[in-house]
Formats: structure tokens, C-alpha cells, sequence
């Protein structure tokens, strides 16, 4: 299962605020990315020379989806002296 919700919580000296980010819209920011990508990996497959070091590349590309799924509960704190900043994947 693909992770759902970003929370991005920050705290400030005189501000606290929160706020989610939904995962399937930064998917969505991501299919021009996969087009190009694809595109690029074609080209790269047509040609002789690199033909052998793309298909290496895909199996890369296949682990994507198990690498993000488990993301799942990653927290990442981020601390100064005046701010506080604290990032969820859920």
C-alpha cells in the first residue's frame, strides 16, 4: 500500500502551525516526470551501446513502488534554536 498523507508540522518562537498534503497529488506532479522518463528510456534502448546499462536502470524503476510503501511511519524531525519543524509519512 502506497503511503496516503504528508503532515508538515512547524513551530515557531511565536507561530505553531500543521498542515497535510494528500500523496495522490504529488503523484499526480510526478506523470510528467514518468512521460519524459519513458521517452528518455526508449531512446536509450534503441541504442546499441546503452542498451544493456538502461535495462539495469528498470529493474530500478520496478523497486520504486516497494521503496515508497515502505516509507510508511518515516518521521523526520528537523530542530534549530527557534524553529521546529517535523515532517510524517503516513
Amino acid at each position: 500500500m502506497l503511503p496516503m498523507l504528508l503532515r508538515v508540522k512547524v513551530r515557531d518562537e511565536s507561530h505553531n502551525f500543521g498542515f497535510y498534503f494528500p500523496m495522490v497529488l504529488i503523484y499526480l506532479l510526478f506523470i510528467p516526470v514518468i512521460i519524459i522518463g519513458t521517452i528518455v528510456f526508449t531512446i536509450l534502448l534503441l541504442i546499441p551501446d546503452t542498451a544493456r546499462q538502461a535495462r539495469s536502470y528498470l529493474q530500478l524503476v520496478f523497486a520504486l513502488p516497494t521503496l515508497l510503501s515502505a516509507s510508511i511511519g518515516t518521521e523526520i524531525a528537523i530542530q534549530s534554536d527557534t524553529q521546529e519543524m517535523l515532517i510524517r509519512i503516513t
